[in-house]
């Protein structure tokens, strides 16, 4: 009585088998990856789309506090926000043309341009409005 049982050849894998199914796990785990770093490259720029509106309007602000002596053209949010830089500009609008504006006013209104940028550079956020420039 042999404990021993000889092997037949139908157990076990070829090795084609094999290959052909670590070959699919591979393409399964490179089509997960691909979808894992999407998903994250849409989170940052859900989050950048939250946030980029409201730094806008923190420096919107602040510009709006002394537009008339406003020097600084660019900059960042600090620490709290690092990777996040702006750039502003500053333009004196003229609107003598127009009958509904006293003439006091119509020196002193800036069209303030403001661009946002996220950390890599690659998103950016825009804001332009007009303000009065009260001294």
């Amino acid at each position: 009585m042999s404990v021993l049982k000889t092997v037949s050849k139908t157990q076990g894998f070829t090795l084609l088998e094999v290959m052909i199914s670590v070959s699919i796990i591979a393409l399964v785990f490179v089509s997960l990856f691909r979808m894992q770093s999407g998903t994250i490259s849409l989170a940052q720029t859900g989050q950048f789309n939250t946030i980029a509106p409201i730094l806008a309007a923190q420096l919107i602000a602040q510009v709006e506090q002394d537009a008339q002596n406003w020097s600084q053209s660019e900059g960042d949010f600090g620490e709290s926000h690092s990777g996040f830089t702006w750039t502003c500009e500053i333009f004196d609008i003229s609107l003598d043309a127009l009958d509904f504006i006293r003439e006091e006013s119509a020196d002193s209104l800036k069209k303030i341009h403001i661009k946002i940028t996220g950390s890599g550079e690659q998103t950016t956020y825009e804001v332009t409005t007009w303000r009065i420039a009260v001294e």
